[in-house]
């Protein structure tokens, strides 16, 4: 007998809480029934899911396994009732798409031209930071996501878009603003901003120990537009993905290739390996977007 989704709830809800009591009260059901569903379900899997004391409900090595597995069912559950809700009343299929805050503009650029001319989908479209879009996609939360991606996971499928490679952002009164390009060993004994967050701080960390080139002390940053305001005052140089300084005022900041060794992160659209089958409007507008974001994004594939 299948699992029902009032049972992955329940099971989700005593994972969350670690309490049966709480559990109960937010799935508005008496203790006792919570209890017997729990049994229930462990009687239908054949394992055990939860260690239970006096104090605390724990989930056991297969709880903690089967936990993600619930979670995207219910998140697909929930997004299919949602979509049947708007079909029904509008005639009209949702779509969800994530992409990177760098490949989001040239995103919207395409979905806002999709949306004008769309008839039957309503597209909905969200930013975050790759490990998250993927996480939001494996558990049916989105339907597909531009990210950054060397890695896939099993049941995803990935469609090239483009290779970003890093720049060199300097005040546009910076002795070496004018170059073409420049090698990474001419960044040594520049004040080079320690950027802290993501792939990106990961990206640029691991070229600048390759080249023996040492982050700055002195200028630390989470956010993008502190790091170019600070390349801005002349004050440091920061390194960061083409993507990301698209737009920039030219008359401020001096954007500059880092070559030998060129490094690139590789931009890709992700999606469901059975996304045709399971959602066919969803994947027309994949198709759609592995075709013109390249071109979108500026760069080479």
């Amino acid at each position: 007998m299948p699992l029902s989704i009032r049972q992955l709830r329940f099971f989700v809800a005593l994972s969350q809480t670690g309490n049966f009591s709480r559990a109960a009260e937010a799935m508005a059901v008496s203790q006792p029934a919570l209890s017997a569903a729990i049994r229930q379900i462990e009687t239908l899997l054949d394992t055990r899911l939860f260690d239970r004391t006096t104090h605390s409900v724990v989930p056991t090595q297969a709880g903690r396994a089967l936990l993600p597995h619930a979670w995207r069912l219910l998140t697909t559950a929930d997004n299919a009732f949602a979509d049947m809700t708007s079909v029904l009343r509008n005639s009209r299929a949702t779509v969800r798409i994530g992409a990177i805050p760098s490949a989001l503009p040239a995103t919207a650029q395409i979905v806002a031209r999709i949306d004008e001319d769309a008839q039957g989908v309503n597209l909905h479209l969200a930013d975050g930071t790759s490990d998250t879009l993927i996480a939001e996609l494996r558990r049916g939360a989105l339907d597909m996501a531009v990210c950054v991606a060397s890695l896939i996971d099993e049941g995803l499928v990935s469609t090239p878009l483009i290779e970003d490679d890093m720049t060199l952002v300097l005040s546009r009164n910076h002795p070496l603003a004018g170059a073409p390009s420049l090698h990474w060993s001419a960044l040594a004994g520049m004040e080079v901003v320690h950027f802290n967050s993501g792939s990106i701080g990961e990206i640029s960390a691991s070229a600048m120990r390759e080249n023996n080139i040492v982050h700055s002390r002195r200028f630390r940053v989470d956010h993008m537009e502190s790091l170019f305001g600070l390349a801005r005052s002349g004050l440091a140089a920061g390194v960061m993905p083409r993507l990301y300084v698209r737009g920039h005022d030219p008359a401020a900041l001096a954007v500059i290739p880092l070559v030998e060794p060129s490094i690139r992160r590789k931009v890709v659209l992700l999606a469901g390996a059975h996304l045709a089958d399971e959602h066919p409007p969803a994947a027309a507008i994949a198709a759609h977007l592995a075709q013109v974001l390249p071109g979108a994004l500026g760069a080479v594939v």
